[in-house]
């Protein structure tokens, strides 16, 4: 291929790429009703006809960036589990490894990602990359709830996910200091750990005590 055709190939991969990060950049601030053409273009720093040159409609737009920043993330999650199998012990204060965690990813992060999962649930075609993404945030639990000494780290990896997403929630509300969130997460985690170790005649048991203590008021 000729420099010129390279380079300018180089350059609408660019553009492109900036009005799907536009796009996401929007529609994290203020959902479908703010990605706008014209939005779109000014925020990207092109002309506001970049947009229909490049997507036939502003859903089609709004379509591929979602699914641009899902496969980001899993590839992105991919590379956690890795990570996680790595780790060889458990940390001396894992609450204090949940807070660098929590650290890193500010609440603002947070919102563009649960904003973008609420809108791929809604969306068959961008729905299969959602289950996807979710599937890959499994495995990472997976290998830390394995660290932490869980006897069935995948069986409970999918409620540690839902209690984490509920987690992310909350956090929004910014109610808490990060030390605190951290704390709170661990604790959870670590009653799921416990409950798995339980053999099936001591979660009755204990399930039989807490009804009886209920039923006495």
């Amino acid at each position: 291929m000729p420099i010129r055709a390279r380079l300018s190939q180089e350059r609408s991969r660019e553009r492109r790429d900036a009005l799907l990060d536009a796009a996401i950049e929007l529609f994290a601030e203020s959902g479908t009703r703010g990605v706008t053409h014209r939005a779109v273009a000014a925020r990207a720093g092109l002309p506001t006809a970049s947009t229909t040159y490049y997507f036939s409609s502003i859903d089609e737009l709004v379509r591929e960036a979602l699914l641009r920043h899902l496969e980001n993330w899993i590839t992105e999650l991919e590379g956690l589990t890795t990570a996680a199998e790595s780790i060889g012990t458990v940390p001396p204060d894992p609450v204090d490894l949940i807070a660098q965690i929590l650290a890193a990813r500010p609440t603002e992060l947070v919102t563009t990602q649960l904003s973008i999962l609420l809108a791929a649930a809604r969306d068959p075609q961008l729905r299969p990359t959602m289950i996807r993404m979710l599937e890959s945030l499994e495995d990472v639990a997976a290998s830390l709830l394995t660290r932490l000494g869980a006897r069935h780290p995948e069986r409970i990896a999918t409620s540690a996910i839902a209690l984490v997403a509920g987690h992310a929630l909350d956090r929004l509300s910014e109610r808490h200091t990060t030390q605190e969130e951290a704390t709170i997460l661990f604790r959870t985690l670590r009653s799921l750990i416990v409950a798995d170790l339980l053999d099936k005649d001591e979660r009755t048991s204990i399930l039989g005590r807490l009804g009886a203590n209920a039923a006495a008021g």
